[in-house]
């Protein structure tokens, strides 16, 4: 009993069985309500034939008591089941077709019952006692005697037909039998024709559903799902909504399979790139302190503090790496949320620059922003954006070489036909390859021509990604060939469109 198919047929063939038995009781509680009717009107039929044949049957009787007794039993000859008994008003019994008892003295017919049974409803048989059997009830017929001084007595008809659950006649009881057994047969009938027809439309659906998703278990996932894997779609009902249920689960859980499967891929490239960008200068730096602390004796002094420059460097290099792995491990928690705030992001925009633009003119390269007034507040976290600006800033001026020019662009924008504010970092670099424009914002990439030049870890532009991300706007790069390369940024307006005047 382990398939919902065994389940249903156990469910209906016992319902079946239930009703079979049940209306197997009814068939034969009726043949026997039609049989007790039959036999109460054969009685009360044949009571009214005796008293129209006999209108002065008490006059009769009191003329001659033999003669009438005779006469009675010689109407039941052809009705050896059938006793007839003509009863006084009283309940006492004055003549019978049968053999006279010396106790009916005091015996009397409960006519009060016999009465209120008939007043109840007159076409339902009336059940009393057998005067000739005591304790005995039978089906009994009254009709009343009139003289001329009104009530003169009455007829009784009792017949003693065999009741059909207690001593049922052979006739009787194999007609009951049959019906019975008819009925529970065409019930159980039934019940097997209800048990194939809700297999073909409710367990054969369901098991050709399940074969389907045990079959694509067993692929695991390895190709997108089609119509065709889950059939009865086109169904408007429970079993179409389930399929449609089923292929809506499994795509979406294709799709988290191949995003863990990308996600996987990209965690182990993340991981031999950290291996590869820790241990370049950890290498280095062991190397440079381990000749200084050799030769430290014999070195000059202009060579060992050029080895320990070094060094230095390359320990800075570590701890940016480091804090670049640490802030996008903050970034990527699912508990970290953003504290947005409007702001004038122009202004932080002129914040961010002014604190390259020493550095910048060291290298002779020229660094201005550039907005137009009236600009609307932004809704962002500003320890964010300026984090993500610093690191668009800081490859900007490695890429860019001396006499060149890096411009910070704000202005209005759409997004997602919603009101934004576009922030574009344009440098004059040599750009972005082609090839490389997908890939720029993800995790440790850098391009092959520019991975030394630039001498980051990979993970800047991957950050300001996220940055972005988090507050539901939108970053990408715009290659100009000979010109260098465009990084912007789409960020939400706030809610209130309030507008500061240029400069603050």
């Amino acid at each position: 009993m382990n398939t919902l198919r065994a389940r249903v047929l156990l469910l209906v063939a016992g319902s079946g069985l239930a009703t079979a038995l049940m209306l197997g009781v009814l068939m034969v509680g009726a043949v026997r309500n039609l049989y007790n009717d039959l036999i109460y009107q054969q009685a009360d039929q044949f009571a009214a034939r005796v008293i129209e044949m006999h209108p002065d049957m008490v006059e009769e009787h009191e003329r001659d008591r033999l003669g009438f007794a005779q006469r009675l039993q010689s109407y039941v000859l052809f009705a050896p089941h059938t006793g007839l008994y003509l009863v006084s008003p009283q309940g006492e019994i004055l003549a019978t077709s049968g053999e006279g008892r010396i106790l009916w003295a005091s015996y009397r017919v409960n006519l009060k019952a016999i009465r209120a049974a008939q007043a109840y409803d007159p076409m339902m048989p009336v059940f009393a006692e057998d005067p000739d059997v005591p304790g005995e009830t039978r089906i009994v017929a009254l009709r009343p005697l009139r003289d001329k001084d009104g009530d003169a007595g009455w007829l009784m008809v009792v017949s003693r037909s065999a009741d059909l659950l207690t001593r049922p006649s052979e006739v009787v009881k194999s007609y009951a039998l049959r019906t019975g057994a008819k009925a529970a047969l065409l019930t159980l009938a039934i019940a097997v024709a209800l048990t194939a027809a809700m297999m073909a439309v409710l367990t054969r659906p369901l098991s050709l559903l399940t074969r389907r998703v045990e079959r694509i278990q067993r692929s695991g996932f390895s190709r997108p799902i089609s119509e065709e894997d889950f059939p009865y779609g086109d169904r408007n009902d429970e079993i179409g909504r389930l399929s449609d249920s089923f292929r809506d689960a499994f795509e979406r859980l294709r799709q988290e399979t191949d995003q863990v499967a990308t996600i996987d891929s990209r965690r182990r490239d993340m991981v031999a790139s950290v291996s590869h960008d820790l241990r370049t200068p950890l290498t280095a730096l062991i190397g440079q302190l381990e000749t200084v602390r050799m030769k430290r004796n014999t070195m000059p002094r202009a060579e060992q503090d050029r080895f320990i420059d070094g060094a230095f460097n390359n320990a800075q290099h570590l701890k940016r790496l480091t804090d670049a792995l640490a802030e996008l491990g903050r970034l990527d928690d699912p508990a970290f949320r953003i504290e947005t705030e409007p702001i004038a992001l122009h202004e932080l925009c002129d914040d961010v620059a002014h604190r390259f633009q020493t550095h910048a003119e060291r290298l002779g390269v020229r660094l201005a922003v550039n907005y137009p007034d009236g600009l609307p507040l932004a809704n962002v976290d500003a320890a964010l954006i300026e984090r993500a600006l610093s690191n668009l800033l800081d490859n900007a001026i490695r890429v860019t070489p001396a006499g060149g020019a890096i411009d910070v662009d704000v202005d209005r924008a759409m997004l997602h036909d919603q009101p934004a504010i576009k922030v574009a970092v344009c440098d004059s670099g040599p750009g972005v390859s082609p090839q490389d424009e997908a890939r720029v914002f993800e995790r440790f990439f850098q391009s092959s021509e520019h991975r030394g030049r630039r001498g980051s870890s990979g993970l800047g532009l991957a950050i300001v990604s996220r940055v972005v991300e988090l507050h539901h706007g939108q970053a990408g790069v715009n290659n100009r060939p000979g010109k260098g390369a465009v990084f912007h940024l789409l960020l939400p307006v706030a809610p209130t469109d309030a507008a500061l005047p240029a400069g603050g």
